[in-house]
């Protein structure tokens, strides 16, 4: 028997073509298997994982599938064909009497019915469009269907309808603001702040505004026309909203206001009416306080200056 010359090399002993272990096997040359690392475990995701979320839909249908398989199996083909048949009956019958009990049921009588928001429209009026009437059922009212029937009006802008459980009805609706009077076709209109008719004047509707008067062909700059419109109503103006009869737009960011009341004509720039309000605001002032005031004619305010001229005696 020979010995063979072994090496010694980090890891144990090894003999020319076979690995060694260093390790005692009671005399037997077992090959050793390399010990490897382990791997540190990956962190549990906090992620959540999609299949438990879809296996509840997955086991219900099989369920569903098992218990109509049985039925086949038990009671054969036809018989249980018919209990399946009869048991979907049932169930369905079931959903339209419980439905029937709800629609019918006076809990769910309309009893209230709260509007806000209006203010051209009376509560009466806004009742009658929107078709809602006490002693219908709550869940048979379209929400839908009244908003659009509210919108239909050209007073209201918006609509939003919601239930009150279990027998009111919430109606909130946002109208249209007037601003002025239009001409159109020999009939005067309400109009918004740009422009645009709302309804024509009632006479149970009646609110005195100025008549705003457009030269042909010119189209206002209607962004600082609203501008100038919300500064006078936060009366940044020496003279309100109230006070002017009528205005007519000259050019694209030229005004003629007439206050009727002082027989005063007012030109105003609306191209830098920031700076021209203060202008305005410090000779009026001044106008003012030397008595003068009602005997101006006409006071124009534009390209930075301002200009007065006073009633001929």
């Amino acid at each position: 028997m020979s010995v063979a010359t072994v090496r010694l090399r980090p890891g144990g002993w090894f003999s020319p073509g076979v690995r060694k272990s260093n390790k005692w096997t009671g005399g037997k040359n077992a090959a050793s298997v390399p010990k490897r690392t382990a791997k540190p475990s990956a962190k549990p995701s906090t992620k959540p994982t999609r299949n438990k979320v879809a296996r509840k839909p997955l086991r219900i249908s099989a369920l569903l599938a098992a218990l109509v398989l049985f039925f086949l199996r038990f009671f054969g083909w036809t018989l249980g064909l018919l209990l399946v048949a009869t048991l979907l009956g049932s169930i369905s019958l079931g959903l339209v009497y419980g439905y029937r009990a709800l629609t019918t049921s006076t809990h769910f009588a309309v009893s209230n019915v709260e509007i806000v928001g209006n203010r051209q429209l009376s509560t009466p009026e806004v009742l009658n469009l929107s078709g809602v009437a006490v002693g219908m059922n709550i869940l048979e009212v379209s929400l839908g269907e009244v908003s659009r029937k509210l919108q239909h009006n050209p007073w209201i802008e918006s609509a939003t309808v919601r239930r009150v459980l279990p027998d009111g009805v919430a109606i909130d609706i946002v109208e249209r603001e007037p601003f002025f009077w239009v001409q159109q076709g020999g009939s005067l209109y309400y109009a918004d702040r740009n422009g645009g008719p709302i309804a024509a004047l009632e006479l149970g509707r009646f609110v005195s505004l100025p008549v705003l008067i457009l030269e042909d062909g010119v189209e206002p700059n209607w962004r600082l026309m609203e501008e100038w419109v919300r500064a006078m109503e936060r009366l940044e103006f020496p003279f309100g909203f109230s006070e002017v009869a009528w205005l007519k737009v000259e050019d694209a960011n030229i005004l003629r206001i007439h206050l009727e009341d002082r027989g005063m004509v007012v030109h105003l720039d609306l191209s830098d009416w920031r700076g021209h309000r203060a202008i305005m605001n410090q000779v009026w002032e001044d106008l003012r306080s030397r008595g003068e005031l009602n005997n101006i004619e006409r006071l124009t305010v534009m390209s930075g200056k301002a200009w007065v001229q006073s009633k001929q005696s």
